[in-house]
């Protein structure tokens, strides 16, 4: 890639003791066969051979841009990775997962060409290392005409409804011009870094597109992983974002546009009631059952169901029959 020449993609990768997981990262964007971008990897204090393995490639590939920083977590690395961008639009990939088409951005390219949309949506799937194989995750039969349709409101009630909008920053490709302008950063030291970003991104882009093919490997399992704690401290996190995610929604002056960021926020507090097995703190319990109303929120048909069966047995027993149903489902 010439070091003159804009690239379409800047690519960020926080790197933070993945030295086994690396490789395979790194090689699933190098073999694209679209080929301007950057690829800027954040080694964020490792202190394993992650850091040596991003020197490595730094020096083979010029398209290798290499930070490396104090650890502060995977905000931090983010938003040091956005520092450096110079891409016209820009793609977070988590380092222990990684891209299985190596045309993927190619399409991504020519889907953004024909619609110039400013945030992208893409599906992924599960992968679990010990037996190779992979399930669907953000996984959806999608009618793209309707996701990239010129009334926002009216592609994201689409996206909403079907489930296709989540809070995942590493499953869209988003225009670093509008995150320059909204000055859009993620917030430090909290576990549910994606939720408050990707719901501004619904209140500040004008335009979205979706790519349905699932190229997004996210790896399961891996001991050590933010997906394996289910602590109190990531309910926590999770019911602040809700309870800011409607307070913003209630101070818009579009009502339509109101109702919408509620109900993203209402199914990220879904998810929430299905991780809480393991939440023992009262005071928490308490702030967990006082935002229930936000399933009233319910245009994705999955909150749907979850406020259908709170109506039928209650929020208690809806809240143990959802921690049930994530623990059978991992």
């Amino acid at each position: 890639m010439s070091k003159m020449k804009v690239p379409d993609f800047s690519i960020i990768v926080p790197v933070y003791h993945v030295g086994k997981y690396l490789p395979q990262c790194m090689e699933s964007v190098i073999g694209q066969t679209f080929q301007n971008f950057e690829l800027i990897l954040v080694d964020d204090g490792s202190s394993d051979n992650s850091g040596a393995v991003c020197e490595t490639a730094a020096e083979r590939y010029s398209c290798v841009r290499l930070i490396h920083k104090k650890n502060g977590g995977l905000s931090s690395a983010r938003n040091a990775g956005l520092h450096m961008a110079s891409g016209r639009y820009v793609i977070f990939l988590d380092s222990d997962d990684f891209w299985t088409d190596y045309h993927a951005l190619e399409t991504i390219f020519r889907h953004l060409n024909e619609t110039n949309a400013d945030v992208l949506v893409f599906s992924a799937r599960r992968y679990y290392e010990d037996t190779d194989s992979f399930t669907d995750i953000l996984s959806v039969e999608a009618d793209r005409n309707k996701v990239t349709d010129n009334n926002v409101n009216s592609a994201i009630r689409y996206m909403l409804e079907n489930n296709i909008y989540r809070a995942a920053a590493w499953n869209k490709v988003i225009r670093r011009e509008l995150l320059c302008s909204h000055d859009m950063h993620f917030r430090e030291g909290y576990l549910s870094e994606d939720m408050d970003w990707c719901g501004d991104l619904l209140l500040y882009a004008a335009r979205f597109d979706y790519y349905a093919e699932p190229f997004y490997a996210y790896r399961q399992q891996r001991a050590g992983s933010i997906t394996q704690n289910r602590s109190e401290k990531l309910v926590s996190d999770k019911l602040y974002m809700c309870r800011k995610g409607l307070a913003q929604a209630q101070t818009l002056e579009d009502r339509e546009k109101q109702e919408l960021l509620a109900s993203y926020y209402a199914y990220e507090y879904a998810v929430t009631l299905g991780v809480s097995s393991g939440v023992r703190n009262q005071k928490l319990l308490r702030e967990m059952r006082e935002l229930r109303g936000l399933l009233d929120y319910d245009i994705c048909r999955k909150v749907k169901d979850v406020n259908r069966l709170r109506r039928v047995l209650g929020y208690g027993l809806t809240r143990k029959a959802l921690c049930f149903f994530v623990k059978i489902k991992h």
